[in-house]
């Protein structure tokens, strides 16, 4: 851990400092921001907690009996709960580029975890650096090439001292792939000390006391609940195996729908499954979120020592869900509602109705401009997201009429080339996937299926819709398209060759 975190340096590596004057001069709003609406006190702290894979459902108070989540079933009852907020690729990389910078991920290059990040482009934590803020991430980034214009403090803390594995523990390795691993799921045969959530907690804690009297942008970001799902032991055994609902399906679930998703199973060793096999995965996954949900716990109860709560925005997202072997799938990749919804938590006293839930469909890509508008910033011209404002201080009870995902079909998700994207437009009944010209795509009628276990694309009832939203969201795709970024094998090239003095 670093000797301070209030120093304007990055941590991972030296860079060269870049003026970004112009910028404040472009963004300083010339109107008054909510929170100065509603209070005349200090400037607006945001603390964006953020997890990896978490299911959109995957919490106690949404009623999922597996989730021990105390912590953020607290923050959604302090404040909103949007239920049906979409990432816009169920990918790390790609979801949370778009995050950053509020575009779709067509329209800023980083279509999938091959591709670098794109330097052209205003991000919101640039914007608030350009005008007083102090920005850190703590944790997990995984926005390769710009952690320089973003970033006063990064600390990721990944790395695993040497040595200190427990004996007979199994190291996993994250891909959820039986042809790979021994298991799907496993006690952590580390200590707790050396997980990057037990150090993002620490470093986040550090920063919020050393940082009292500047505003600041902390993104607290945990890798887990993603794979591999390897709770420290004590969260491992919290979760009561035994009553552990394994999901049901069809046994000719998949058959109405495109090969890929039978070629996941069938490629990861995952086709034979047994209970145990199964039971040990969700074990894990969710001993997981228990675990990342009391680290968040100290964080958020350290906010409160300090007083910084009343004037502190808290948000709760992920970059994208977890299949958790819903239709027999594992990770993501794929649109069902497991994989590309998230759960969304904002919470602030005094401008945000405690206790809220709305199933207006919301984009991550909105939560940009949200951030600018209750700071009193304006919004870079570049964003495509919108402002939840008018959503979350309860003007307004809908958002957007369709909500759109991207992701490049498999075998097409390695950087350069052409590539053929697989495509999802939701207008909060139906749900098309686009599945490319050669192919049949799919369309679920959330209303009837919520499972999204009937495709119903071949009915001809469902023709002229099929068409109509085939158009859509392929127009919607061909919108502001730009090239694609470097890849990230290209960037690590790249500061081979030219290293940081």
């Amino acid at each position: 851990m670093e000797s301070s975190v209030k120093t304007k340096r990055l941590t991972r590596r030296r860079f060269v400092n870049r003026s970004i004057s112009a910028i404040a001069g472009l963004t300083l709003a010339s109107y008054i921001p909510v929170w100065a609406w509603r209070r005349n006190k200090k400037p607006l702290n945001i603390l964006f907690l953020m997890c990896d894979q978490h299911r959109p459902d995957a919490l106690s108070i949404y009623g999922d009996s597996h989730a021990i989540t105390p912590a953020l079933d607290r923050l959604a009852s302090s404040g909103m709960s949007l239920r049906q907020t979409y990432c816009q690729c169920p990918v790390s990389v790609a979801s949370r580029n778009s995050i950053l910078n509020g575009c779709y991920t067509h329209s800023n290059g980083v279509i999938s975890n091959a591709y670098s990040a794109n330097r052209n482009l205003l991000s919101f934590p640039q914007v608030l650096r350009a005008n007083g803020y102090v920005t850190a991430c703590l944790g997990k980034l995984h926005t390769p090439g710009r952690e320089d214009l973003d970033w006063d403090v990064y600390i990721e803390g990944h790395e695993r001292p040497a040595g200190k594995m427990k004996e007979g523990g199994v190291v996993l390795s994250g891909t959820v792939n039986l042809k790979s691993d021994p298991a799907i799921g496993a006690p952590d045969p580390y200590p707790m000390e050396d997980t990057m959530e037990w150090k993002a907690k620490e470093n986040t804690i550090k920063f919020m006391r050393e940082n009292t009297d500047t505003p600041w942008f902390i993104q607290c970001s945990f890798l887990k609940p993603h794979a591999p799902f390897q709770p420290p032991q004590e969260y491992w055994d919290k979760i009561d195996r035994s009553r552990i609902k394994i999901p049901q399906f069809p046994p000719d679930d998949l058959d109405d729908c495109d090969p890929r998703y039978l070629n996941i199973i069938k490629g990861r060793g995952m086709e034979n499954l047994t209970r145990d096999q199964i039971l040990d995965g969700m074990q894990g996954y969710y001993g997981n979120v228990a675990f990342a949900d009391a680290m968040f716990k100290e964080v958020i109860d350290e906010l409160d020592r300090l007083n910084l709560r009343e004037n502190t925005l808290i948000v709760y997202t992920a970059d994208h869900g977890e299949m958790l072997y819903d239709h027999g799938l594992w990770t993501k990749f794929v649109f069902f509602d497991s994989s590309v919804r998230v759960p969304l938590i904002m919470s602030l006293p005094g401008v945000i109705p405690a206790g809220r839930e709305s199933d207006a469909l919301v984009e991550l890509i909105d939560l940009f401009p949200t951030f600018m508008d209750l700071t009193g910033l304006n919004t870079p011209g570049s964003v495509q997201g919108r402002s939840l404002i008018p959503l979350i201080t309860g003007k307004k009870q809908t958002h957007k009429t369709s909500v759109f995902s991207e992701f490049p079909l498999p075998g097409k998700n390695s950087g350069g080339g052409d590539f053929h994207a697989t495509l999802m437009i939701y207008d909060g009944r139906y749900k098309l996937v686009d599945n490319g010209p050669d192919a049949l795509p799919e369309l679920y009628d959330h209303k009837k299926d919520k499972g999204e276990f009937k495709n119903i694309a071949k009915l001809p009832s469902q023709k002229r819709r099929v068409r109509k939203m085939l158009d859509e969201v392929r127009s919607w795709h061909n919108t502001d398209l730009v090239k694609n970024q470097p890849t990230v094998a290209e960037l690590r090239r790249k500061r081979q060759e030219s290293p940081d003095d």
